[in-house]
């Protein structure tokens, strides 16, 4: 019989740490992010900074944390910058935030296929891939792939 009771509560422990990681982790469907603007804040031969402005449309019903990101930037599959970002904000419950991340990039590999995309001002295709880290404690990460276009008419370079 002391077995038995042992064996009971064991097994309602173990739910009760399974709900209880329910609620410290709980399920989001994945937002949507967007690259709205980009910025080149200083260039030379070796090194080029932008500022990418992204935002992220958050289709849950309750606040989305961002903790931080990995993320990889892409413009017509030329890789522009890879980084890490440990912003940390909420999004709004069905609502959007925006923000920014400072990207440096060594263009020196790919200079005749930036120079052909900014001769021929045509509408560049991005791609941003990554994952981002949300909550605190055993936070889940959420994977990011977001592509689009970009008409250099509308960008601040």
């Amino acid at each position: 019989m002391p077995q038995r009771i042992l064996v009971i509560s064991l097994t309602m422990f173990g739910l009760m740490l399974l709900s209880g990681c329910a609620i410290l982790n709980p399920g989001y469907s994945k937002p949507d992010i967007h690259l709205a603007n980009v910025d080149m804040l200083k260039s030379n031969l070796w090194e080029q900074s932008f500022r990418l402005q992204l935002r992220i449309d958050n289709p849950n019903d309750r606040s989305l944390p961002i903790r931080g990101m990995h993320y990889q930037v892409y413009l017509n599959d030329i890789r522009l910058a890879t980084g890490v970002s440990n912003n940390h904000f909420d999004v709004p419950a069905y609502g959007s935030e925006y923000f920014e991340l400072n990207v440096r990039s060594n263009l020196w590999r790919h200079i005749v296929d930036i120079g052909k995309l900014v001769e021929n001002r045509q509408p560049v295709t991005y791609r941003i891939e990554g994952h981002i880290r949300t909550g605190l404690f055993m936070a889940r990460t959420i994977t990011l792939r977001e592509s689009g276009s970009l008409d250099p008419a509308d960008l601040n370079l």
